[in-house]
């Protein structure tokens, strides 16, 4: 039992180093069992985070408390997308494991849900995840990652809650020509940028994570958000240094650099079937462009990121970036292990 006396005449500073020496000696043992978050520790450098992060908090420095360190807000929005952990389970989380908080380099503090919601609000409204990502793409390149044997783009949907039950009530409520009145805090929980659309007879409610991945390190280099409705050929990540582009059919008229060597599968019209040329060339092409859809399983199977619960595009934006991020920091571990 841990001496009242002490406590008091130390203070609570005493007691919190005397837990985290304790989460310190039991850490050992899972270090053993392999922990991927200290791959990933060293495999990034976070400083290169803080002045990014900061720049969110400036109208903060004339006075107030504190905010919470820049390293360990970013390595918190990080555990998030890794784990698919909703604000409140974060704060239990980086609370309750030791290898989370070993990841953090155990902090006397921990933030709680509301400060990590209202970082990653400040940082999308400041326009700061772009910068983020410009960070980390930096660093990629600086490891030797760069783009050598061209790239393809893909997306996928980031499927929302519909409300069936709220869409029940507005549906009903039509029919007798009668209005529904929200409140303020039910307005805050409906989805206000999210559309439907159809796709293989399936109905789909939401976003879309467009992205172009480089062929050869299988990294996300850029990405776009967009609602449900927005077609894949619409949103063109493909620039003219990437030298090559793999795409599937639904990319077809999409316009490309004359720089590029267009590696679009090619479709088949009505009295224009495919040649047999075509269709070889196609398999071909099939076989180097299914590997774009990796990172969406890892980003929805692995990491736990299958449903959407944020309400509006400018958040899911965010969110999706930082899932982005966490499956770029999953494959570089991979490659950093084949390189060993």
């Amino acid at each position: 039992m841990i001496n009242n006396y002490l406590i008091k005449k130390k203070g609570g500073d005493f007691l919190m180093n005397l837990m985290n020496f304790g989460a310190m000696e039991s850490y050992k043992k899972i270090s053993g069992l392999g922990d991927r978050l200290i791959k990933v520790n060293v495999a990034i450098n976070w400083e290169a985070f803080r002045p990014i992060i900061r720049k969110a908090y400036y109208d903060n420095q004339a006075g107030g408390r504190p905010h919470t360190d820049e390293v360990i807000i970013i390595k918190c929005l990080m555990l998030q997308s890794w784990y698919g952990l909703s604000d409140p389970e974060l704060e239990f989380q980086i609370n309750d494991r030791i290898s989370f908080k070993n990841f953090l380099g155990y902090p006397e503090t921990m933030p709680d849900f509301t400060t990590i919601w209202k970082a990653r609000e400040r940082l999308q409204k400041k326009g700061l995840d772009k910068k983020i990502w410009k960070q980390l793409q930096n660093q990629l390149e600086n490891k030797g990652f760069t783009i050598k044997k061209g790239v393809m783009q893909d997306a996928t949907f980031i499927e929302s809650d519909t409300g069936k039950k709220r869409m029940h009530y507005e549906k009903k409520a039509k029919k007798k020509g009668e209005r529904i009145d929200y409140t303020e805090k039910q307005l805050n929980h409906i989805d206000k940028d999210a559309t439907f659309t159809i796709k293989n007879g399936q109905v789909h409610y939401g976003y879309k994570n467009h992205i172009k991945m480089d062929v050869k390190h299988q990294l996300i280099r850029n990405y776009e958000v967009t609602t449900a409705s927005t077609h894949d050929s619409k949103i063109n990540l493909i620039t003219k240094n990437d030298k090559k582009a793999y795409l599937d059919k639904g990319y077809t008229g999409m316009k490309l650099s004359k720089k590029i060597i267009n590696m679009t599968m090619k479709r088949a019209a009505r009295n224009h079937p495919l040649t047999e040329k075509q269709e070889t060339q196609n398999k071909k092409i099939s076989k180097i462009r299914n590997r774009v859809e990796r990172p969406f399983s890892v980003i929805k199977r692995t990491m736990h990121n299958i449903i959407n619960k944020t309400t509006t595009l400018a958040r899911v934006k965010i969110k999706t970036m930082f899932q982005n991020f966490a499956y770029n920091t999953y494959q570089l571990i991979t490659l950093l292990a084949r390189a060993i």
